[in-house]
């Protein structure tokens, strides 16, 4: 198995203490909510302050270059308010096992880079192992070949992080693990107890399985460990925050819906144009299945109530909880509305002590345009400055 020689103890301790040193222009959530204090059983709490505000790093290694992140807009964001990245991690030699290929090794080094480069700025950075559609179908088909591929996947990972500092780098075991409940749980402790050979103080970050919502959280019994950050998925109502998704199948409500508000109301004039055009284009399942989301409204208060059970979850096991997925595609989804919702989810969240980080970032979800590279200042602010956010005019 080759393995890279990590980057040496004493650049990380330098990074260390810039990151520590580092503070951020805009305002912070509450101090009380980020402590050793409020979770005296969690073993890092440095990191978790740092986990309070973030943003996802798609594309940070696309074969387009133009798309990558530009690091000056990066260090600016921090400037900010944004102090975490979770950096979605996948290389396709852990399909085949090929640890020993050059290409991982470059790959792997490229990723070291990149922490190096966000820590150096003062970023906490998640390494998240955000496998493609052939790992996961290992997993889901055959779940203990699946098991071992990971945990040899993590095995490779680990040699190459263990210089990193725990207190500013994470690693998350499986985006959104396509497993039963029950399997991923048991797949979860095993992994945990074999990193705790390999990087004994990294803090874990884990989900529940599926699409990691907020319910499923609700059963998932903490693992036997006390440096363990839990993470849910928020993207509801799904219509809403997916709208016009070209990815979906073309009968799917979802891919066929455009201009979806939030919140909603009782006889939304919206939502029943939206029905009559889905109707007198044919798309009567589609239609009927827009009638049903809707028939109860969609507003801050379902938010509030989502989050309530995160809270719960959170305040009975001791434990801290991460929204580390949440956001709205942005070619359809009204501006205004658009903009709303981010500021909502961020208030629920920060009232409830959970930290969070925004999908993505200037992908179709973004808040940075992937050509300019200019941020988009009224999302940002919708985030930041979430306590402003005032319903849509057109309420």
């Amino acid at each position: 198995m080759r393995f890279l020689l990590p980057i040496k103890r004493s650049l990380w301790a330098s990074l260390l203490a810039i990151a520590v040193n580092t503070s951020s222009a805009f305002s912070q959530p509450a101090n009380h909510c980020f402590t050793q204090d409020t979770f005296p059983a969690f073993a890092n709490a440095p990191l978790l302050k740092k986990m309070a505000r973030g943003v996802n790093l798609p594309n940070w290694d696309t074969d387009h270059i133009e798309y990558r992140p530009n690091f000056a807009t990066v260090r600016d964001l921090y400037g900010q308010g944004f102090t975490h990245i979770r950096l979605p991690v996948f290389h396709s030699a852990f399909n085949d096992a090929d640890f020993g290929s050059a290409d991982l090794a470059d790959y792997t080094h490229w990723v070291l880079s990149v922490i190096e480069k966000l820590t150096g700025i003062g970023y906490a950075v998640t390494i998240d192992f955000h496998p493609d559609g052939d790992f996961n179908r290992l997993l889901r088909t055959n779940t203990e070949a699946g098991y071992r591929r990971l945990e040899q996947s993590w095995r490779f990972l680990a040699e190459a992080l263990q210089d990193t500092p725990p207190e500013l780098v994470a690693i998350e075991f499986l985006n959104e693990p396509d497993l039963t409940p029950e399997i991923w749980h048991s797949h979860a402790e095993r992994l945990a107890h074999k990193m705790r050979q390999w990087l004994p103080r990294h803090t874990i970050v884990v989900g529940p399985s599926g699409p990691m919502r907020h319910e499923s959280l609700a059963d998932f019994h903490p693992l036997d460990d006390p440096n363990v950050i839990y993470a849910v998925h928020f993207y509801d109502p799904f219509i809403f925050t997916h709208q016009g998704a070209e990815w979906h199948p073309p009968s799917d409500p979802v891919r066929l819906s455009v201009g979806v508000p939030f919140p909603s109301r009782e006889n939304d004039p919206r939502i029943d144009a939206l029905i009559d055009r889905l109707t007198e284009e044919g798309h009567l399942q589609a239609a009927e299945e827009v009638r049903q989301i809707f028939e109860e409204p969609w507003t801050a208060k379902d938010i509030e109530n989502a989050f309530n059970t995160v809270q719960r979850w959170s305040q009975k096991h001791g434990r801290p909880v991460v929204v580390n997925e949440f956001g709205v595609l942005s070619y359809d989804a009204p501006r205004t509305d658009r903009l709303f919702w981010l500021g909502t989810v961020v208030n629920a969240v920060e009232e409830r002590c959970i930290g969070w980080t925004h999908w993505d970032y200037s992908d179709g979800f973004g808040i940075v345009d992937p050509r300019t590279h200019e941020p988009d200042k009224d999302a940002i602010n919708a985030l930041l400055k979430s306590k402003d956010a005032s319903i849509p005019q057109n309420q």
